[in-house]
């Protein structure tokens, strides 16, 4: 259900671990985890993101494109596709990438959700060193999956499987890179 993948850890990912810690990036808040918030029923955890490449949007039925919303998101898909590359995994298309940051909650668990209506892989690339704040993937009979959530481990997933994240420990954060891609 997840595969872990090999993370080369080349300079263009060290480079990307500087900036996200640093003072340069802008991080915007978010109340939710998911974009369709109107069937929660428990408060669903806050954070904060810096958007790369935006999701597709189908609006009245026009055809959906992504579109880059940042000025790292070259430098961002650089560094997908060295660790696809490596890891001789093929795509044609990225429909989504973000950077997401999440403190501590006192809501334990990010509400179970897919990221795109459609067919995709998700690939999480833990850039920050945290307790707790794994990653679990809900197989198709709703079993639970966790993930090692460990600074560089890089997981990849079917998109269609549900999944959520842990809470970060008292003083830690959480950040990583999404990508949703096929």
């Amino acid at each position: 259900m997840i595969t872990y993948l090999k993370n080369p850890i080349t300079e263009n990912y060290k480079e990307l671990k500087k900036f996200v810690f640093s003072d340069k990036i802008s991080w915007h808040y978010n109340a939710t985890t998911t974009t369709n918030n109107s069937n929660l029923k428990k408060k669903d955890m806050e954070f904060f993101s810096h958007m790369l490449l935006g999701r597709p949007q189908n609006e009245d039925n026009r055809i959906a494109v992504p579109y880059v919303s940042s000025t790292y998101f070259e430098k961002c898909y650089l560094i997908l596709k060295e660790i696809l590359d490596f890891n001789n995994i093929h795509f044609d298309v990225v429909y989504r990438m973000n950077l997401n940051f999440t403190l501590h909650s006192s809501v334990k668990e990010t509400t179970p959700h897919t990221d795109l209506n459609f067919p995709h892989k998700n690939i999480i690339i833990y850039l920050s060193s945290f307790e707790n704040g794994k990653t679990i993937v809900l197989d198709k009979n709703n079993k639970k999956i966790f993930s090692e959530a460990k600074e560089n481990n890089i997981i990849m997933f079917d998109g269609e499987l549900a999944h959520y994240h842990e809470s970060p420990a008292i003083d830690d954060k959480r950040i990583v890179m999404v990508a949703n891609f096929l």
